[in-house]
């Protein structure tokens, strides 16, 4: 049974793996910590799910019963944060993207191999089964050749709409490193790598505030050439309105030289109608998927499926489509 540590509830994907952590048979929901935003949420979770409440994280990483620790804190705090976990032997799930720099990327991962403690950073789509299903697919060679993705990953509501929690500082290039491009796009960039196996050679990207008007980006679009000539169309960012009843959706075309597969969507759901539509998600085989290769690499002693220098290499991708996107031109690696 693993101890786990929840610091902070300032991103909301806090509230659905405190829940997901909690009813994990490998792992106990042990503590949360109240920093950064949320602190209020922080501790009514403690309460309904029985786990001590810690107003400070550095209290919560003293406690030695802690085995391990999910960061959902603030962008910029990742690197202390997550630096003070390896120091203390916690293994960390931390929230992407992994920092707001490079350099801070390479002091994290520093920190953990010094330490021998596991890292793994949550990137979403490669859980979802018809995204595994399509990597066996292609991986098989059942559509042959990959030669081109279009893929919406994600669209979702803006962070500040969600109601009943402080989401303010997604609006923050400071605390953030950028709006829904840089909340979002890092999961499509991670399933597009996985799906490619290969690296891309070149991104051209347009990222702006185009829908909303907010202080940063709320959408963009980033074109990559992969090595292995796939070519590559990711839509990423807060793309839906209040009124849309979808809060999160993803879709991916693969045309094959022999096969074109559609996921429409990657999340079971089903639509409900009353005052408004709604569509509800019964299923998120991604969020528990990812609990368990976390809680799996710790028991088994292996490396996380997802590690430290691949979300490095997720937001030099990134980082490299805010480049081309600010000068308009082609950014090669």
């Amino acid at each position: 049974m693993i101890n786990v540590g929840i610091i902070s509830y300032a991103h909301p994907h806090a509230l659905r793996y405190g829940t997901t952590f909690a009813s994990n048979h490998k792992a106990k929901l042990y503590a949360i910590s109240g920093d950064g935003a949320n602190a209020d949420i922080a501790r009514t979770e403690a309460q309904k799910m029985k786990a001590k409440f810690y107003s400070n994280y550095e209290s919560l990483l003293k406690d030695e019963k802690v085995d391990a620790v999910y960061i959902a804190i603030e962008t910029y705090r990742h690197k202390e944060i997550a630096i003070r976990a390896a120091e203390e032997g916690k293994h960390i799930l931390l929230e992407k993207p992994i920092a707001l720099t490079l350099e801070d990327a390479d002091k994290i991962i520093k920190a953990v191999k010094k330490a021998g403690v596991k890292l793994m950073v949550p990137f979403n789509p490669r859980f979802t089964v018809p995204l595994k299903k399509a990597k066996a697919m292609i991986d098989s060679g059942e559509i042959g050749n990959l030669e081109y993705i279009y893929a919406i990953s994600e669209y979702v509501k803006p962070p500040i709409f969600l109601e009943g929690l402080d989401m303010s500082w997604f609006l923050d290039k400071n605390k953030s490193g950028g709006g829904g491009f840089m909340d979002t796009a890092p999961h499509g960039i991670d399933s597009l790598l996985w799906l490619v196996n290969d690296e891309p050679k070149t991104i051209y990207a347009s990222i702006g505030s185009k829908i909303f008007g907010f202080p940063v980006d709320d959408i963009g679009t980033a074109v990559l050439e992969f090595k292995n000539g796939v070519v590559a169309v990711l839509n990423a960012g807060w793309a839906n309105p209040k009124g849309y009843s979808y809060g999160l959706e993803i879709k991916y075309y693969l045309l094959g030289k022999e096969g074109f597969l559609d996921i429409r969507t990657a999340y079971p759901d089903f639509t409900v109608y009353q005052d408004k539509a709604e569509k509800i998600y019964w299923e998120r085989a991604d969020v528990s998927g990812i609990v368990n290769s976390f809680l799996n690499s710790i028991i088994e002693d292996k490396e996380p499926l997802i590690t430290g220098e691949m979300a490095k290499k997720n937001l030099e991708i990134i980082l490299a489509a805010y480049e081309s996107s600010k000068t308009g031109k082609l950014v090669k690696f």
